[in-house]
């Protein structure tokens, strides 16, 4: 009687305590009002929230149960589980599910689950899938448990389960719409029951109240406690299960009674995208280690696990030895051991991922880090989940034994560690280890930090627009900046203090300050080389980071003034001097420290956020004194930027000088990576050009700075290799390996898709704002050169201080010095561009190879694309492809478990896809890049695996690896388009899923198709011709040592003959079998017929792994990539439904077969004959083959794939895709000759017409022009045109025709020019007349200088001595007067004169001509009553010649003209001067039989005088 009092009064007192129970979160922690602070450390009540308090029996459980609003679990449904709505999507191991199923055998599982035996099995090791059930689930303790049906009074068992939403998923969210009074009302709507108040939502375990706001935030601070990065994560919703004293499958009442009853707890969390998932375990108690009668033997062995189902993988809770021979210790034990024990948490959204700490001391286990993405500038931090971490042990992280990283404890679960400055970039892999030299062999927590250049850096700091920075001057004198204050924490609180916690916000309260650090590459004195400088230049600002609560997710705002400054760091006379040789800088938001305000130079700064990197020319005329000084206003903007401009300009000129002094990389750049002279050529050459990360439409960035105007950048995939260029007849023309440089190309690219040049920029480009900007050479690689230690080796900084900044100081600061820049810049002409070899293949598989041969191929195994045997100067290349057969798309999934089992879901066809691609060469790391499986692609279509580590591209889209670049085109959603690059070898491949399509856009697809097409580029140097002509092969393989390049993409390597000009026919359909890899494929595939493989390696890449990556092989995404994605059931491998090849007359005939069937309008068929056409159809037939042949046409990729997938979006998109790239394979295997640009220079007022046509291949016309105020000068036409050497026809080349210089002149001043001209010819016409009149005139004077000495020499008788002496002699002294001259000539002619008729000289007057009378006549010369007489004709010749001489004697000596008169005609005969004599001389005989000519003839012999007119 008694004891029944006693129980009854227990049952009294649990009743009364269960209502407190229920409310036991509100009473410890009520909810917090928008204007109250979180409880800080020290304070009353300041413990962390454990579901009880520390009298409860339950520590570790969140409150459950009917009085929590809990469900149970119908008794029915116990074991086969039951099904609850999720009413969201919840991502789990790269699933999502909007259902679960909930079973007392300790699971949450998202399929059908086989329980038959003592032992549930799942997981890749103990399911023979898809013959058996491998479902994906969430088990906390798997294994055969049970519900008490007949308790002993006062036992409460059961499974309850609960939905908790946030409100604001229903249009209200907490802290949301907050009034400006500060306080929340709570809305009516809220107070409604919950299946009332969360629409769509009329299950009662479903509740979206404050009561679950409340319970998600703690959720939330419990994640932050023990999870690295879950301050980053935003609970939405959660599902709460608790197994509450469930009991193992055979247990007798008396273990019952012995207390031996499990009590855990799941709680799954995600946030409204659906893309971040965690689950916290928390074990009470575990009674019992298996499910039969001892409860710890290995016959139903319970299991704490996460499994993705269909052999995805699977993920232990605890992998130590402990957990493997005693499951329970998973109650005794924690992964967060500063909370409460028997709690762990995961991250699950892909594959799942454990958080907290881990007691494993062997072997390898995956750490958690957050972010594990830093920037190569280090002074950053990252939290890290490793091993349990005690507070009086140091810890370090190890970066690959190169540099540690000093580590802080937070608590057992969190460690924050300080990373240094890292110049590299690229994946490191780094381990977690104590300091001290324990005996502990914690030596197994190994993990990853991928390490980016701050060009690159996705959590940079936000400070605007970039553009903005890079202006002269900046427009805006304010700038903001953006950060999210959760990210700094006060580095003055001592982690020690236990009492500190994650979640509180005292953490965060810290005074941040703004530095400004300039970057340059100098001298370092003591090492006698150049090393990077990084120097704290100023403070702009201090800010407050703000804790409140309402900033947990909200982004601080801030401005930032630039012409202020808080502190500098230098001296006024490092601010006029050294201030310039920091051409660029970064800004860096980091807390203040205490000394720092103190010191003059500040070296050091706390841990931090940076930005990209922007120009300091704006903090050139802030406290300057050299600018105050000037004559310049201190507050002009248009004087800042003069001041700018003149800096700018002294800092172009020095650099030209600089980068003048150094080696000529453009021999390198333009031999070695020459641009592609069309786009379509750099689209296609994969290996060696990449599209351009910040300045190409491929990637959609919007944060290109210095090749504003090119429709499509592209730049080098690697760094430039370069060769020996020795000469002579040794060694030097021997062969050698390539090296690499530092060099990188830059190609842009025009809306025609022509290269642009820099050589026209002058000409193009009128002002800052003209959109041409081409790409030109590096001198430092964008992305850096291994090992990243030296000059031009840093990522991403050393390109902005070598040609980026150079760049804007000359052609955007300073004026007129854009040339400058180009001259030492010059984009490449393309003219040793050789184009690569390309092959694709796409759908069901359509191959067209690297040497141009065309086939479909369909064979279910392991095959090699690509292989290239090492040489002296090239790697050796493997590639590898994953063929299976696509299942068939027909069969319904929700049949399963009515009609169908689980191994008929997957029902292949015929046709087989590429699910898989493996990748590798000497030296680089392996990359796998698979397609995910059935209901796994959705947030990712694909996986990429790379080091057997699955690697992630949602924030940095490019990622660095061991020898081999992988990066994604993200435009799409899921990773859908990725690109391979070996880097040494220049191979490079792109592979998409589902041919890039975009699935939300499908309504009939619920995801993506899951099938792979892959383009393949091989660079020229391995001989590959893309026209695919073999004639030569043999014969240049041997002479150049080329290696012979084999597999899928060039199956027939040694054959002679090509396809060039053949397209892809029926009789190419399924051929023969090529290069299966043996041990792969179905047993009746054609192994054993085809090409063989010579010395090809064997080995199966999937499912193998590389010496260095095999510790990472018990990693779960080793399935991923070893594992099948359309695995079928051993019954579809023979029989009937083996794998046939289907050929094209095949092909072809069952088109027409079943077109028959459909256009046959026949019913009256005999029974059993409709039976079969009936059967037919459905086995063979496409649903509408007469639509096939009608859109598909003669395309064979196209009929093949339409037929055999049944899916006319498939059919299409590889007609277009095959059409596309036959297209662009034309294009791109093309060899332009080119010219390169036209190299003049370029004045002003000079453009190019039309501006932006194409002016450097073969056949191009550039023509200059000059503006309307100015007139073209010189040559302004050419072409570019080839040029043959006639003596050696076979050698040729390509330039343009010769010219002038091109000028322009303006036309005011040709018009003054004009007239000048005009001006001046006149008077120079004029002068030049009167220059050969004096010249003339001169001649004349010479020549009668000379008559007259040869008169002189011919009269020395004294008759003329004495005429001369009197009159001759007395004349020369007289001044030489024309009047003088004419009459000396007329004495002389009438002097000597005679002719045939004895004509006589007759003297006559002064005053005219005197007429000779010809024919016998006489008379009077001149005048008849002068002084002189005439002569008497009659007379003797002695007194005729006296009386002459008397008459010479006496007549002025002004000459006279003498004409002789004949047959009235007047004809002068000249002019002579004869010298006066008063002397007498003898008489001359009379020749009167002569003539007149010969008398003139002999008076002229006579005197030696030329008497001709």
């Amino acid at each position: 009687m008694v004891l029944a009092r006693i129980f009854s009064l227990v049952i009294i007192i649990t009743y009364l305590l269960i209502p407190s129970f229920a409310q036991q979160i509100p009473q410890q922690n009520p909810v917090p009002s928008s204007n109250q602070q979180n409880i800080n450390p020290g304070q009353e009540d300041a413990k962390i929230f454990t579901g009880r308090d520390s009298t409860s029996a339950y520590v570790n459980l969140v409150p459950f149960g009917p009085e929590a609003g809990d469900q149970k679990v119908h008794p029915g449904m116990l074991t086969s589980g039951q099904t609850i709505n999720l009413h969201m999507f919840f991502p789990f191991y790269g699933g999502l599910y909007n259902y679960s199923v909930l079973s007392v055998n300790g699971y949450i599982a998202f399929a059908t689950v086989l329980d038959q035996g003592p032992t549930i099995n799942v997981g890749v090791e103990s399911t023979n899938w898809p013959q058996q059930q491998d479902p994906a689930m969430i088990a906390p303790y798997l294994c055969k448990q049970q519900i008490v049906q007949n308790p002993s009074p006062g036992l409460k068992t059961g499974v309850y389960y609960r939905l908790m939403l946030r409100q604001s998923l229903f249009g209200r969210g907490s802290n949301v719409n907050i009034p400006f009074s500060g306080t929340m009302e709570q809305s009516n709507f809220f107070r409604q029951p919950a299946s009332q108040a969360c629409p769509s939502t009329s299950d009662s375990y479903v509740h979206c109240d404050h009561n679950s706001d409340y319970f998600l935030d703690q959720m939330m601070r419990w994640l932050q406690e023990g999870v690295a990065g879950a301050t980053a994560f935003r609970a939405d919703a959660a599902l709460v299960v608790t197994w509450y004293n469930t009991a193992s499958a055979i247990v007798g009442r008396s273990d019952i009674d012995a207390g031996q009853l499990s009590t855990y707890q799941a709680i799954w969390l995600t946030d409204q995208p659906g893309r971040l998932s965690y689950v916290i375990l928390n074990y009470d108690k575990l009674g019992f280690d298996a499910a039969d009668f001892r409860m710890n033997s290995r016959s139903g062995r319970c299991q704490a696990l996460f499994n993705g189902g269909n052999h995805t993988g699977s993920v232990p809770v605890d992998p130590t030895f402990m957990y493997k021979n005693t499951p329970t210790i998973l109650a005794q034990r924690s992964g967060v051991p500063h909370m409460v024990r028997g709690r762990y948490m995961f991250r699950v959204d892909d594959v799942v991922r454990p958080a907290g700490c881990s007691n494993k001391t062997g072997g390898t286990y995956p750490m958690l880090i957050y972010p594990n993405i830093a920037n190569m500038l280090g002074e950053t931090s990252v939290d890290v989940n490793a091993l349990c971490l005690d507070r009086s042990q140091t810890y370090v992280l190890m970066i690959e034994q190169r540099q540690t990283a000093s580590c802080t404890v937070i608590n057992s679960a969190i460690a924050r560690c300080h990373l240094p400055k890292i110049y590299d970039w690229g994946t490191k892999t780094v381990y977690f280890q104590p300091q001290s030299g324990s005996h502990q062999e914690d030596k197994a927590f190994v993990g990853y930090i991928y390490f980016v250049p701050p060009t690159l850096d996705p959590m940079r700091l936000d400070i605007g627009n970039i553009y903005e920075w890079f202006r002269n001057p900046i427009l805006q004198t304010v700038m903001p900046i953006t950060w999210y204050p959760r990210n700094f924490t006060n580095p003055d609180l001592d982690y020690k203090d236990y009492s500190i916690r994650i979640s509180d916000d005292q953490l965060y309260s810290v005074q941040l300050g703004l530095y400004v650090i300039g970057y340059r590459e100098a001298a370092d004195d003591q090492i006698k080389k150049f090393r990077p400088e990084h120097r704290v230049l100023c403070r702009l600002a201090t800010y407050a980071n703000r804790n409140s609560l309402e900033y947990r997710w909200k982004p601080q705002e801030e401005k930032i003034n630039l012409y202020q400054v808080e502190k500098w760091y230098l001296t006024d006379w490092e601010r006029t001097n050294t201030l310039y040789s920091y051409r660029f800088g970064y800004l860096k938001l980091a807390p203040v420290t205490a000394n720092e305000d103190t010191s003059q130079h500040l070296t050091h700064l706390a841990s931090g956020l940076v930005s990209p990197p922007i120009s300091i020319h704006w903090l050139w005329t802030i406290n300057n004194p050299q600018f105050v000084s000037s004559s310049y206003s201190q507050q002009d903007a248009e004087s800042r930027m003069q001041f700018v401009s003149t800096k700018a300009t002294e800092i172009c000129h020095d650099w030209f000088a600089e980068d003048g002094a150094q080696y000529n990389f453009i021999r390198d750049t333009e031999t070695n990576a020459s641009c592609p002279c069309i786009e379509s050529q750099a689209r296609v050459d994969i290996g060696r050009f990449m599209p351009h990360p910040r300045c190409s439409q491929v990637f959609r960035d919007i944060t290109c700075q210095t090749m504003i105007g090119a429709k499509n950048c592209y730049m080098s995939a690697q760094n430039i290799y370069g060769s020996y260029a020795g000469e002579g007849s040794g060694y030097e023309n021997a062969k050698t390996a390539r090296f690499q440089t530092h060099y990188g190309q830059v190609c842009c690219y025009d809306e025609e898709g022509k290269l642009m040049q820099t050589a026209y920029q002058p000409v193009i480009k009128v002002t800052d704002d003209t959109p041409y900007n081409p790409g030109y050479p590096l001198r430092a690689y964008e992305f850096g050169t291994d090992p990243y230690i030296g000059q031009f080796e840093v990522p991403g900084l050393s390109v902005f201080y070598h040609d980026y900044m150079p760049y804007f100081f000359c052609c955007k600061y300073a004026k007129f010095r854009c040339q400058l820049f180009y001259w030492r810049r010059p984009s490449s002409g393309c003219q040793q561009y050789q184009p690569p070899a390309v092959g694709e293949a796409l759908g069901a598989v359509s191959f067209s190879t690297i040497d141009n041969d065309k086939f479909i191929f369909d064979e279910p195994g392991v095959f090699t694309l690509l292989y290239i045997p090492k040489t002296v100067t090239t790697p050796e290349v493997r590639i590898q492809v994953r063929l299976e057969r696509y299942p068939d798309r027909r069969v319904d999934f929700s049949l399963l478990g009515r009609q169908i089992g689980q191994a008929n879901l997957v029902q292949p066809t015929n046709a087989t896809v590429i699910t898989g691609i493996a990748i590798e060469a000497t030296g680089t790391d392996r990359v796998h890049v698979v397609a995910r499986k059935d209901t796994r692609r959705f947030r990712y279509r694909t996986s990429i695996i790379v080091g057997n580590i699955l690697r992630y591209f949602d924030v940095m889209r490019i990622q660095r690896f061991r020898g081999v670049m992988v990066y994604v085109n993200n435009v799409e959603r899921g990773q859908p388009e990725i690109y391979v690059v070996l880097e040494e070898a220049q191979v490079g491949i792109r592979i998409r899923e589902s041919y890039n399509l975009d699935i939300d856009r499908l309504s009939m697809y619920q995801e993506s198709m899951g099938l792979l097409d892959v383009e393949l580029s091989v660079p020229p140097q391995y001989g590959v011709r893309p026209d695919g002509d073999k004639v030569r092969e043999q014969e240049m393989r041997t002479r150049y040592n080329l290696p012979r390049v084999s597999g899928l993409m060039r199956p027939f390597p040694d054959q002679t003959s090509a396809s060039y000009l053949s397209g892809l026919s029926l009789s190419d359909v399924n051929a023969e079998g090529i290069h299966l890899i043996p041990g792969t494929g179905e047993a009746g595939s054609r192994q054993t017929m085809g090409t063989l493989n010579q010395n090809i390696p064997t080995d199966n890449m999937f499912t193998t792994s590389q010496d260095i990556d095999k510790k990472f092989e018990v990693f779960p995404e080793v399935y991923i990539k070893s594992e099948p994605i359309y695995k079928t059931a051993a019954e579809y491998e023979t029989g009937r439904y083996r794998f046939v090849p289907m050929t094209g007359q095949m092909l072809s005939q069952r088109l027409q077969t079943c077109r028959d069937l459909q256009l046959s309008d026949r019913t009256s068929w005999q029974p059993l004959q409709n039976l079969y056409e009936q059967q037919y159809g459905i086995d063979y037939c496409p649903d509408n083959p007469s639509q096939i042949i009608q859109e598909c046409g003669d395309s064979v990729s196209c009929l093949n794939d339409y037929l055999l997938f049944n899916a006319r979006v498939l059919g299409m998109e590889a007609q277009n895709s095959w059409n596309s790239f036959s297209n662009d394979r034309m294009h791109a295997s093309r060899h332009y000759n080119s010219c390169g640009p036209i190299m003049i220079e370029y004045p002003e007022y000079l453009m190019k017409t039309p501006v932006l046509s194409s002016g450097y291949l073969e056949g191009d016309v550039a023509r200059f022009d000059c503006f309307q105020t100015h007139w073209i000068k010189g040559d302004y036409e050419y072409k570019c045109g080839i040029v043959v050497d006639y003596n050696d026809p076979n050698s040729y080349r390509f330039e343009w025709n010769k010219g002038s210089q091109p000028w322009c002149r303006s036309r005011e001043k040709d018009n003054l020019f004009k007239w000048l001209t005009a001006i001046f010819s006149t008077i120079g016409i004029i002068m030049a007349i009167v220059l050969i009149f004096l010249c003339c005139w001169t001649l004349k004077q010479k020549r009668r200088q000379q008559a007259e000495e040869k008169i002189s020499s011919l009269y020395k008788m004294p008759i003329r001595g004495s005429m001369v002496s009197r009159d001759w002699r007395s004349s020369e002294t007289r001044p030489f007067t024309k009047a003088r001259t004419d009459s000396m000539s007329s004495e002389t002619n009438g002097m000597y004169h005679g002719n045939e008729s004895d004509l006589h000289y007759r003297g006559g007057p002064t005053s005219g001509p005197a007429p000779v009378i010809a024919d016998g006549g006489s008379g009077y010369r001149g005048e008849t009553n002068g002084q002189y007489r005439a002569i008497d004709a009659s007379a003797p010749y002695s007194e005729q010649y006296h009386e002459s001489v008397a008459n010479l004697s006496k007549r002025p000596s002004s000459p006279i003209k003498t004409t002789i008169i004949r047959s009235s005609k007047t004809v002068p005969i000249g002019s002579h001067i004869l010298p006066q004599s008063t002397s007498s001389t003898p008489p001359v005989p009379v020749h009167s039989k002569l003539t007149d000519e010969q008398n003139g003839s002999d008076h002229a012999q006579l005197l030696g005088l030329n008497t001709s007119v």
